[in-house]
């Protein structure tokens, strides 16, 4: 992953933390999961990003393995 894609992914994250509605609930559980989700992809791309600076192709290859575990869950959870 190069630091544009990661830029966009970062951005896509941001949107869709902006499309939130606040914390009007009450909330199922689905879409608590779907939150933390979310979260948590956005530390995966800012270690991925810290990865890729230092130059650890370890941790970056770490870091890109988890968000693409985060990727397919959010997928399959949102359908």
């Amino acid at each position: 992953m190069t630091f544009r894609q990661i830029k966009e992914e970062t951005e896509k994250v941001y949107q869709k933390r902006r499309n939130w509605q606040g914390a009007k609930g009450p909330f199922d559980k689905l879409s608590i999961n779907l939150r933390e989700l979310v979260l948590c992809k956005q530390y995966i791309l800012y270690r991925l990003q810290e990865a890729k600076y230092l130059k650890d192709k370890q941790r970056e290859l770490f870091y890109l393995e988890l968000y693409k575990i985060t990727e397919s869950y959010e997928k399959n959870w949102a359908n």
